[in-house]
């Protein structure tokens, strides 16, 4: 082999310093050993990953700062050399665990490459290693999002199947409701209805005997209409309450909506000999909310009232405007509400009357209702025997002159 000259001597001392300069700068973990896994060179990244000087680490074998598994033990002691399958094995490896003076091995990505002189044999490997835990946190985290992404999914699926048994079981109640109704609501509509029956057979009658008064006709056919026109609003409110729907906010008055809600009702009062007294003062201010809900809250409060009076009492139906806010109250004279029950009115299925009279879903209903409009119902009894009044306060905004829309 000729001998090299200075020149080339000059260029491969540059070059080594070249090297060992991009080695030294290297954020990842460079570490040379020789054919039998003595370190023989590492670089700073390694010496601070590891918190090891630099003599505490050339000339021991790579099995003090190297495993091929996280299980491996170190392989410790005096011995300047290891086997040669051990480098082998860490030469063909993609994964290894780098082991620090104190805590937990490292996993890293392991890359190696032969270092060969120029006849081609092997003098040394050139190992570099990178730090996998960034990576591992980074997927870690990934892994959490996915499963809170998966737990929110599964809390809205929950949240979902929830409301739609609420929407169902208030939708119950609803119909319970009409089914106590529907009875003396019959009765109600029969009666016009007789009436009616009897003003036409007067006026066919007249007209086969060509006695008609034209008078006579017109009051009863105005009468007629006026019945019809009765009957007609009581089975659309009805139709309404037990039609399911989604809220709907809009400009309300609640003149009208009470007005409206106990005409359903009002025969039952008529059947039970219940005074009925009105103290609503038809200039409060509009509120904003669903028609159709409210309905359904009073008209819960109202048939609460008639049915704690079966023997007659008095009903008073009560609005006002109180602060900002706009006041109903709807009292009775009836069985009142015992001290022990007083904190369990509004709770879900809690029920004071009789099996099949209700299943304890109104007060509740009434509840949420009202809450979702940002308002607040109370009750407030003086004891048992002594009846009962029922609050609803409801916020006005500045549009409170404001005409109900038209939907």
């Amino acid at each position: 082999m000729p001998a090299k000259n200075k020149t080339d001597l000059s260029e491969t001392e540059s070059l080594h310093k070249v090297c060992a300069q991009m080695i030294a700068a290297m954020t990842d973990a460079v570490i040379l050993i020789e054919p039998h896994g003595i370190i023989t060179r590492t670089n700073q990244a390694t010496l601070s990953l590891l918190d090891y000087d630099e003599d505490e680490v050339l000339d021991h074998p790579l099995q003090k700062i190297m495993s091929i598994s996280k299980d491996t033990e170190k392989e410790m002691g005096t011995r300047k050399k290891i086997q040669v399958n051990v480098v082998d094995h860490v030469f063909a490896s993609t994964e290894a665990y780098l082991l620090p003076k104190l805590g937990e091995p490292i996993p890293v990505s392991l890359r190696s490459s032969s270092v060969r002189d120029d006849d081609g044999e092997v003098t040394g490997i050139v190992l570099v290693a990178r730090d996998l835990r960034p990576t591992m946190k980074l997927l870690a985290e990934a892994a959490m999002g996915e499963a809170e992404r998966r737990k929110r999914e599964e809390l809205q699926h929950a949240y979902d199947e929830l409301k739609q048994l609420q929407e169902q079981l208030i939708q119950s109640e609803k119909m319970a409701s009409l089914g106590q109704m529907a009875a003396g609501v019959a009765h109600e509509i029969n009666n016009p209805i007789s009436g009616i029956m009897v003003y036409l057979h007067m006026i066919m009658e007249d007209i086969k005997e060509n006695k008609l008064d034209e008078n006579q006709a017109l009051k009863f056919l105005g009468d007629s209409n006026e019945e019809l026109k009765r009957c007609s609003r009581i089975i659309k409110s009805l139709l309404d309450f037990s039609r399911q729907s989604h809220p709907r906010l809009t400009s309300v008055g609640l003149p009208a909506i009470l007005d409206e809600t106990f005409e359903i009702l009002e025969h039952k009062t008529k059947l039970q000999d219940i005074d009925v007294v009105w103290n609503v003062d038809s200039s409060i201010p509009f509120v904003q909310a669903d028609p159709d809900q409210l309905k359904q809250v009073f008209l819960n409060l109202i048939l609460n009232a008639i049915q704690a009076m079966p023997n007659g009492g008095c009903l008073t139906i009560g609005a006002k405007k109180e602060e900002m806010n706009v006041r109903v109250d709807i009292e009775d004279t009836g069985y009142g509400i015992a001290p022990e029950n007083a904190g369990k009115l509004f709770t879900p299925f809690f029920t004071t009357k009789e099996k099949g009279e209700g299943v304890g879903l109104g007060l509740a209903m009434a509840y949420g209702i009202i809450k979702r409009h940002g308002g607040e119902i109370t009750a407030r009894s003086n004891g048992k025997g002594k009846g009962t009044m029922f609050s609803v306060f409801l916020r006005y905004g500045n549009d409170y002159d404001e005409k109900p829309k038209k939907n």
